[in-house]
C-alpha cells in the first residue's frame, strides 16, 4: 500500500521552513509496520497546487493523508478531491487539528475525506491502514481516535490515549528522507536546522489555544531526547537544534536533567539549540545552564502588555514578570523573539496600546504580533460563537481563520480594520524607535510575501478561493 502525506501550498507566504515533524513522525511508523510513504510538503519545498497535485498523482498513491490547519483546511480537501479524480481507486484521509476540534463536522463539511484521525496518529494511521486493508467495516469500529463513513451517518470512534513518556521514547525517529539527504553534510550549513520534539502536550488553560498535542505534559527521557541529538550529529552533520516542544525550557526536574546530560555527553561542545519557555519558569539559574547546555534563542508568549487582559487569558504571570523574565535572558546574552496577540477577550484600545508600548519598550531581537484568531477547540472560539467578551464573528470561511491579513472576527469597541492598524504600528515602532534599521531590512526582505499580505491585504482577496497556481 502507497501512502503519500502531504501538506497544502503555503496561503499567502512560507513564514516557515523547516519539516514538519508530525509528517516524519508518521512516515517512519508507516515504514516500520512495511508500508511504503512518501512525504509531499508543499510548504517546505516552495510547491503551488498544480505542482503538488502532479507529483502526488505521479506516485499513484492508493491513501492520501492531509495534514492541515484550520486556515487550510479548505484548500487541503480541495487537492485531496483533485487527486482522487485522477487516483480513482484512492482514499483520503485528514489529520491535524482542524478535525481534532471538529472531527464529525470536519466530514461532514468535505465530502472528499473518507477518514479522519484526531489526536495523535501514529498508532491510530497504522491501525486504520490496517483495518482498511483487511475488512473496512467489521474493524473500523475498533480503531480508536478516528472518524469515519457509515452508511448513510457519520461515526466518532472512542478517543485514543494520550502516548505516555515511555511510548514516546519507543517511536522510530523521524524520517526526513524526502526533506533532505541523508549524509553526514546534509545539515552542515550555516543556517541548516535539526527539528524535533522532546515531549508532548501543555497543561495550562490559555483560552487561545486548543492544545492539538493533548493537555498532559509528557516528556521523552534525557537519554532518549540526547540520543537523537547524537544521531542527527553523526548522520545529517546537525549543529543547530530546534525544539518545537510548546514547553521545553521549564523548571522541572526532567527539563534540568535533560539540560545537564546535554552537557555531560559533551553535545553542547557540538551544537547549539533554540526552543520555547514560559514567562513563570525563569529563573537565573534556568537560564544560565540553559545557555551552558548551548541555547543561543528562546521565543516566549507574552501575549499582552496589560494585566487586566493577561489575567482574562489565564497566562499566570503579569507586565512585570515579563519585564523581569526578559530582563534575565538578556543578560544571559541569548537572542529572544517575543510573541503578541491583539484582540483578546474583553481588549480595549487602551490595552492594545499597552501591549504596542510594551513590545517597544522590551526590544527584544524579534517579535511576531498576531491579530486573535477564534481557532476551533479554544475557548475563545466558543466567546465568539456565543457573542460574549466583546467579540463578533465576521465569517465562517475557515480560509479566513488566519492570524496574518485575513478577516474573521473583531470588538465592539475595535473594529478589525483598527486591529490591523495596530498591528502594523506594533512591527513599525518596535524597529523604528529601537533603532533597529539592519534587522528592518533583513526581516522585510526574508518575510516579503507576508509583509506585502500584511500591507495590502485587498491584492489576496481571492487567492484563497484558487484551487490551482496561485495557491
Amino acid at each position: 500500500m502507497k501512502i503519500a502525506l502531504f501538506t497544502p501550498p503555503a496561503t499567502y507566504a512560507d513564514w516557515y521552513h523547516f519539516p514538519v515533524i508530525g509528517l516524519g513522525y508518521l512516515k517512519a511508523v508507516l515504514k516500520k509496520h512495511g508500508f511504503d510513504a512518501k512525504v509531499f510538503d508543499a510548504r517546505y519545498h516552495g510547491l503551488n497546487g498544480n505542482q503538488l497535485i502532479r507529483e502526488i498523482t505521479n506516485f499513484q498513491p492508493d491513501v492520501i493523508g492531509v495534514s492541515t490547519m484550520t486556515h487550510d483546511i479548505t484548500r487541503g480537501a480541495k487537492i485531496v478531491s483533485e487527486i482522487k479524480k485522477k487516483c480513482p481507486n484512492s482514499i483520503g484521509i485528514v489529520g491535524g487539528c482542524h478535525i481534532t476540534a471538529l472531527p464529525e463536522k470536519t466530514l461532514q463539511e468535505f465530502p472528499g475525506f473518507d477518514y479522519g484521525i484526531y489526536g495523535e496518529g501514529e498508532k491510530t494511521i497504522v491501525e486504520l491502514l490496517t483495518a482498511v486493508n483487511n475488512n473496512p467495516q467489521s474493524k473500523l469500529d475498533s480503531v480508536e481516535g478516528i472518524v469515519c463513513r457509515k452508511e448513510q451517518s457519520i461515526v466518532v470512534t472512542k478517543p485514543r490515549m494520550t502516548m505516555s513518556g515511555d511510548e514516546l521514547d519507543g517511536l522510530p525517529y523521524p524520517d526526513f528522507d524526502d526533506y533532505f539527504p541523508k549524509h553526514r553534510k546534509s545539515l552542515s550549513g550555516k543556517n541548516a536546522q535539526y527539528v524535533m520534539f522532546t515531549s508532548r502536550g501543555c497543561p495550562f488553560n490559555c483560552v487561545f489555544c486548543m492544545r492539538v498535542l493533548g493537555k498532559k505534559l509528557r516528556r521523552r527521557s534525557p537519554e532518549s531526547v540526547c540520543d537523537e541529538m547524537e544521531y542527527a550529529i553523526k548522520e545529517f552533520g546537525a549543529h543547530n537544534f530546534r525544539i518545537r516542544d510548546e514547553l521545553f525550557l521549564i523548571k522541572s526536574k526532567s527539563s534540568i536533567a535533560t539540560l545537564e546530560l546535554i552537557i555531560k555527553k559533551g553535545i553542547s561542545r557540538k551544537a547549539v539549540w533554540s526552543g520555547q519557555t514560559r514567562i513563570d519558569f525563569i529563573t537565573p539559574e534556568l537560564i544560565d545552564l540553559a545557555k551552558h547546555s548551548g541555547c543561543y534563542m528562546l521565543g516566549i508568549g507574552v501575549e499582552s502588555g496589560d494585566d487586566e487582559i493577561l489575567k482574562y487569558s489565564m497566562r499566570g504571570y503579569t507586565v512585570d514578570d515579563v519585564r523581569k523574565a526578559v530582563r534575565i535572558i538578556k543578560n544571559a546574552n541569548i537572542t529572544l523573539g517575543t510573541y503578541y496577540i491583539l484582540g483578546h477577550p474583553n481588549e480595549t484600545r487602551e490595552s492594545v496600546k499597552k501591549t504596542v508600548d510594551l513590545a517597544v519598550e522590551l526590544n527584544t531581537d524579534s517579535i511576531a504580533v498576531g491579530i486573535m484568531v477564534p481557532y476551533p477547540g479554544t475557548q475563545v472560539y466558543e466567546l465568539a460563537k456565543r457573542g460574549e467578551a466583546g467579540y463578533r464573528l465576521l465569517s465562517s470561511n475557515w480560509e479566513d481563520f488566519d492570524k496574518y491579513g485575513s478577516r474573521c472576527m473583531e470588538l465592539e469597541g475595535i473594529s478589525h480594520d483598527e486591529l490591523i492598524r495596530w498591528q502594523k504600528k506594533a512591527m513599525i515602532n518596535f524597529y523604528i524607535k529601537n533603532f533597529k534599521i539592519k534587522e528592518i531590512l533583513s526581516f522585510l526582505w526574508t518575510k516579503r510575501r507576508g509583509i506585502i499580505r500584511l500591507l495590502f491585504p485587498f491584492m489576496f482577496k481571492n487567492l484563497s478561493s484558487d484551487n490551482s497556481d496561485k495557491a
